[in-house]
C-alpha cells in the first residue's frame, strides 16, 4: 500500500515536472522569436529591413521549431512558416506595408500560441 502511494506521488511529481519545463521551454522560446521579431518590424518601419534581415529570423525559427514539435501541433507552426515566408517575401521586393501586416500576424502567433497551451483555467475549462 505504501509503495503504491509513493509510486503514485512520484509519477505526479514526474507530470508536473515535465509540464512545467515545456511550459517553460515554449515561452522561452517565444519570447526569443518575438523579439526578434520585433526587431524586423522596427526596421521595416523605417524601411530598411532587407530580406537578408528576414532571413536571420526564419534561421533562428527553423533551428528552434524542431524542438517545438515535441511540445505543439505541427499545423500551428505550419501557420507561422507561411506567414514568415510571406513577410520575407514582402521585404524581397521591398513591400514594406505587406511585410509589416505579415510581421503583425506572426507577432500575433507568437504570443497567442504559448499562452493557448499554459496552464490556466481558460484552458482547462
Amino acid at each position: 500500500m505504501i509503495r503504491t502511494l509513493i509510486s503514485i506521488l512520484i509519477t505526479l511529481l514526474i507530470i508536473i515536472g515535465a509540464t512545467v519545463a515545456e511550459l517553460w521551454y515554449v515561452n522561452k522560446v517565444f519570447d526569443e522569436f518575438s523579439a526578434r521579431l520585433q526587431v524586423l518590424m522596427d526596421k521595416s518601419f523605417a524601411k530598411t529591413a532587407t530580406a537578408d534581415d528576414g532571413d536571420a529570423v526564419r534561421e533562428f525559427w527553423e533551428n528552434k521549431k524542431n524542438t517545438l514539435y515535441v511540445w505543439l501541433p505541427h499545423t500551428i507552426l505550419h501557420e507561422i512558416d507561411f506567414q514568415l515566408s510571406e513577410a520575407i517575401g514582402n521585404l524581397y521586393v521591398k513591400d514594406y506595408d505587406s511585410a509589416i501586416s505579415k510581421i503583425e500576424v506572426v507577432l500575433c502567433l507568437s504570443e497567442d500560441i504559448p499562452q493557448s497551451y499554459a496552464f490556466g483555467l481558460e484552458n482547462i475549462f
